[in-house]
Order: C-alpha cells, then sequence, then structure tokens
C-alpha cells in the first residue's frame, strides 16, 4: 500500500501554513459533519411521518383546508374586481373600492399623455398575477373632486391605498428611474416597498444599474416624497399632500 501524501499548504503564513490549513480543513470537515446529521434528522422525522398514518391524515387535512380557504380567498378577491385592470367612472365607486379592497393601486391618467399607456401596459400584468391587489385607472380630466381632494397634480400619478388609507403618491417615474423604460418587475417591486403588493423574487437588477438621475429612488411612505424631476405631466412644483392619510371610513 501507498502511504497517504502529506499536503502542504502555502497560504502565506511561512512555517504556519499547515497548522492552519489544517484547522481551515477541520472546520470544513466538522461544517460537513453538521450538515449530515442534520439531513439524517430530517430523514428520520420523514420516515416516521410515512409511518404514521394519524400524522399523514393531518397533513392532508391541513393543506386541504389551506387549498380551500385560499380558493374562497381568490373568490373574494374576484368578486371585489380583483384579477382584472379597469376603469372607476365616478367617485362614488372609487370610495366604494376603496373601502371592500385592503389593497388598491389607482392610476390617474390622461388620455392624452402618452407615458400613460406605460402604466396601463404593467398594470395589466400586475392585475392578473397579482390577486392580492386590485389595479384600477381613473380619468383626471373627469374626476375635478378626487384630483383636488387627493392631491392629483402631475400625470401619470399612481394612488396606493391600504385599508381605505391612502399611503403614497408616486407621481410620474422617479421612483423608476425617471425614465418610461423600467419593467413590470420592477414596478412589482416598488410597490411591495410600499406595502400594497406581495413580491417574493429578487431585487430587481434595474435597482443597483441605475445611476446619477436616472437612478431608482423609493421615497418613504411616512416621510416627504424625494424624487427628482424626470418624466412627467403637470404642474413645475407640486402641493404636499397633507400630514395625514386620508381614511374612508
Amino acid at each position: 500500500f501507498l502511504a497517504p501524501l502529506k499536503v502542504t499548504m502555502d497560504i502565506g503564513f511561512g512555517d504556519k501554513n499547515q497548522v492552519i490549513g489544517n484547522m481551515v480543513n477541520k472546520v470544513m470537515l466538522e461544517g460537513a459533519a453538521q450538515q449530515e446529521a442534520q439531513i439524517d434528522e430530517d430523514m428520520k422525522k420523514y420516515d416516521e411521518l410515512l409511518n404514521d398514518e394519524d400524522a399523514l391524515e393531518r397533513l392532508r387535512q391541513q393543506r386541504k383546508a389551506k387549498l380551500i380557504q385560499d380558493q374562497r380567498q381568490r373568490l373574494d378577491w374576484q368578486a371585489q374586481g380583483h384579477g382584472r385592470y379597469m376603469e372607476l367612472s365616478d367617485t362614488k365607486e372609487f370610495f366604494h373600492a376603496a373601502k371592500t379592497s385592503q389593497r388598491m393601486v389607482v392610476h390617474f391618467y390622461r388620455p392624452t399623455t402618452r407615458y400613460c399607456e406605460n402604466v396601463d401596459a404593467h398594470f395589466e400584468k400586475l392585475s392578473k398575477k397579482h390577486m392580492e391587489t386590485r389595479f384600477v385607472k381613473i380619468n383626471a380630466e373627469k374626476s375635478d373632486y378626487l384630483v383636488d381632494k387627493l392631491g392629483i397634480v402631475m400625470i401619470p400619478t399612481m394612488l396606493l391605498v391600504k385599508d381605505g388609507k391612502v399611503v403614497h403618491h408616486i407621481r410620474g417615474f422617479d421612483e423608476l428611474g425617471g425614465t418610461d423604460e423600467f419593467s413590470t418587475q420592477l414596478l412589482a417591486w416598488v410597490l411591495s416597498q410600499h406595502s400594497v403588493l406581495t413580491y417574493d423574487g429578487d431585487m430587481p437588477e434595474e435597482y443597483f444599474k441605475g445611476k446619477g438621475v436616472n437612478s431608482v429612488h423609493v421615497a418613504m411612505i411616512n416621510g416627504k416624497y424625494g424624487g427628482s424631476e424626470n418624466v412627467r405631466e403637470g404642474f413645475n412644483s407640486y402641493k404636499e399632500y397633507g400630514e395625514e392619510d386620508d381614511d374612508y371610513d
């Protein structure tokens, strides 16, 4: 038999190379042993579960109950108008929607503003993918009362409503990189930062790529709006929308 080779590690510590190398090797082996022990423990629990008919039945019932609950929730959302992007025709419809939907995003648009078409395209996709949030649009030119009451001073504006309260305005595309070329994924992520949408993916790469005036800047919900003036229409400056959220209760 051949004698095992003695491996010498040169990691820049002179005579201490092998000592440090052995320590590193020991730590790695201990980590592997811990992982193996955890896998064995998980497999043991799995085997016990397979051999326990009562436990399997309880698991089946729990999963069945969860599926039924999820289906009922989806039906409730559909009855409230979730799952499709639609236009609200008047003030009464808006207040009713704000009360019945826990999370809602409203696009205030103008037919002659081309940037609104970008928002429409993204909202069409998001409305179908994110049933938990209702997506609607309102023609600002036909809704003077809401435009004044809700502080809509530039087009497009995305109004974020949660639990019957306005929690934030996204005015123009400032929070989306100051450009109309943002992705639906980035918009979903920004909306999730204001808790009006559930986002389970990774942070979009666009967030890291943007620099200068086109960098993604997410304004704080309870702070002042901090975006730059880029892609938007309306007044040159905007008035602050009060210090408290609107409540439609």
